[in-house]
């Protein structure tokens, strides 16, 4: 927890204290996806996570429905204020601008049949929109510790890949 008057973090009422859950949000290939997933066991009750692809392939360990606050602010005589929740029925329509963004942006800035086009247009086709976010607030965050099992793991022999994770 913050004061609401944290020069960085800080927001709201004087008096008060914010709190942030750390979260992370990336592209990503199937493969990386795959040790993700794996790593992901050994924080299953630590880490909620939505993983969606441009066609709607989603896998989630959080419940369908629920909003999860990620920051969130108490302040005196008043209610608990959270401006800031992952819902994963806004995640799927964030899923749909975020992936646009790849073609009618990005992609746009490029000749169409250029190898930069290209890549682009593979990355929305291919690669998954990942969000994660460590409901532990007040430790430190093990959400890079997630990110570096997760190479650790890629980086392996692919035999090795199947039956341990880091």
């Amino acid at each position: 927890a913050k004061p609401s008057s944290d020069p960085v973090v800080g927001w709201g009422p004087s008096g008060g204290y914010v709190f942030q859950k750390a979260y992370l949000e990336f592209f990503t290939s199937r493969e990386t996806v795959e040790a993700l997933l794996q790593v992901l066991k050994t924080y299953e009750l630590r880490v909620n996570y939505h993983i969606v692809d441009v066609k709607g392939e989603n896998i989630t360990n959080a419940p369908e429905l629920q909003p999860n606050a990620v920051t969130w602010g108490i302040f005196p005589g008043r209610e608990i204020i959270q401006p800031t929740v992952v819902d994963p029925i806004s995640f799927m329509f964030w899923k749909d601008e975020a992936f646009a963004l790849w073609i009618e942006q990005w992609g746009k800035l490029y000749e169409e049949e250029s190898p930069s086009r290209m890549i682009i247009q593979y990355i929305h086709d291919n690669y998954f929109l990942v969000n994660l976010v460590d409901n532990e607030f007040p430790l430190d965050s093990c959400l890079w510790q997630v990110v570096e099992d997760t190479f650790e793991l890629l980086n392996r022999h692919p035999t090795e890949r199947e039956t341990q994770a880091p």
